[in-house]
């Protein structure tokens, strides 16, 4: 009998059936923990690709304005109002480009290589995404003759745009023009 007490005094030890053990817990809190860090760093990353696509953006919309600006200002080169056409003299044509150089918008102080380089910030009036980084616009004007060595009249006119952007000085776009004007002249071909 005393054997059998001592046998039914003897439980065995219970089972948890509900709740974590301490690996189960600690191997739940590093993959969370894994989850979260790689969603903050990919929606870091996304943010700061449509910041770059809005500042990207910006700048082009800056720059348009600025070659549409300097294109109405050489259509209206030798616009007579009174007379409601244009008029070009042969003095005009020979040196047209003075008279480029005399626009509004090409008029600056910066003269590099003999580059005319115009300068600009744009601000929080012309984009929000200005409001954040400093952004440097450039524009170097070049006036030369279509074709090198040749003794025609100098009637390209080659835009270079270029924006420092951080730490970047990147070459952003170049254009070739001329100026209608130039059509009504004389050529020297």
């Amino acid at each position: 009998m005393i054997l059998k007490k001592a046998i039914n005094c003897e439980k065995p030890p219970k089972k948890r059936i509900n709740g974590f053990g301490l690996i189960d817990a600690i191997l739940s809190l590093s993959l969370l923990a894994g989850i979260i860090t790689y969603g903050v760093y990919f929606s870091s990353l996304r943010l700061n690709t449509v910041y770059s696509s809005n500042i990207i953006r910006s700048v082009n919309k800056e720059i348009e304005r600025d070659i549409e600006r300097f294109k109405l200002e050489l259509w209206s080169l030798f616009f007579d109002k009174s007379q409601s056409k244009y008029i070009i003299s042969e003095i005009d044509c020979d040196n047209l480009t003075d008279s480029i150089l005399n626009l509004s918008s090409i008029k600056t102080n910066k003269v590099e290589n003999n580059q005319i380089i115009k300068s600009w910030r744009p601000g929080a009036e012309r984009s929000k995404v200005f409001t954040g980084e400093n952004i440097l616009i450039s524009r170097a004007l070049n006036i030369s003759e279509p074709v090198e060595g040749e003794l025609l009249n100098n009637s390209l006119i080659t835009l270079d745009y270029s924006v420092e952007w951080g730490d970047n000085n990147i070459h952003w776009l170049s254009i070739d023009l001329t100026p209608e004007a130039h059509s009504w002249c004389k050529q020297d071909i």
